[in-house]
């Protein structure tokens, strides 16, 4: 869970843990060139901003650093990112106009939920962990801030998804009953809501940056082609473990 105090913690003491036991060979992290350096300009280490918006990433890389580690940036450009999922937003809504197109979105979200999976791996209420939701208050403030400092438009937007609910009026005090139509139009906008932003979320932003992150991962472990007991530390969102360890498991050529 990212900016979660209890992940920060989790990264600092695994690359401990294993530069103890074995040596660790790279500490790689969920980021990109762009992103990595937006972060380091804009909180380095020692900076008051640094402390406020305290994160797993730059915590497993200075542990890293401290042990001698190489430092991996393991994710797909953001840049790259960006164009897929302008692109994938723009395909989703031509495709719902065609009943092929109604099939091809079904089986990316069936291949996407896949992702989501995996027997030996998280369960699915991992994130209900007690240590995890003590920290989610902190992580709830430092995701927005910390998007806010980097990007202020994004920073507002999240701000505004996390936040808005708060300044509903919890009574439902100016609220009228919705006719059948009303509530058709409501639902109907859910699901076109729901299959736009869930295809995007499950292949652009999940699904293909799984095979970037493990093939970034498997290069690492190699690393001069020598294989030896020096681990390889990867410090990924909790969505993208199950499928990394998928990919990684079931696929030894990428």
């Amino acid at each position: 869970m990212h900016y979660n105090p209890s992940s920060i913690a989790l990264a600092q003491q695994t690359v401990d843990y294993e530069a103890e036991q074995n040596g660790v060979r790279a500490v790689l992290v969920e980021s990109c060139p762009t992103r990595w350096n937006a972060t380091l300009d804009a909180q380095p280490p020692g900076s008051l901003l640094r402390s406020l918006c305290d994160n797993e990433m730059q915590a497993g890389a200075e542990a890293g650093e401290r042990v001698g580690a190489t430092l991996v940036l393991g994710d797909q450009e953001i840049e790259t990112t960006g164009k897929r999922v302008s692109a994938l937003f723009a395909q989703t809504l031509v495709q719902l106009l065609t009943p092929r197109g109604w099939q091809l979105i079904a089986e990316d979200f069936a291949n996407g939920i896949a992702q989501l999976r995996n027997p030996g791996g998280l369960p699915p209420t991992a994130l209900l962990a007690p240590d995890l939701l003590l920290g989610l208050p902190v992580t709830v403030v430092r995701y927005p801030l910390s998007l806010g400092v980097k990007s202020p438009l994004l920073g507002l937007l999240v701000a505004a998804l996390l936040f808005g609910g708060l300044f509903m009026d919890a009574s439902g005090a100016g609220y009228e009953e919705e006719s059948l139509a009303e509530l058709g139009r409501a639902l109907s906008f859910a699901l076109f809501e729901t299959l736009v932003i869930g295809r995007v979320f499950l292949v652009g932003l999940l699904e293909e940056r799984n095979f970037v992150l493990a093939r970034k991962i498997r290069e690492a472990a190699l690393g001069d082609g020598k294989r030896g007991t020096r681990t390889v530390v990867a410090i990924l969102g909790a969505a993208h473990l199950n499928g990394v360890k998928t990919i990684l498991e079931e696929s030894r050529v990428m």
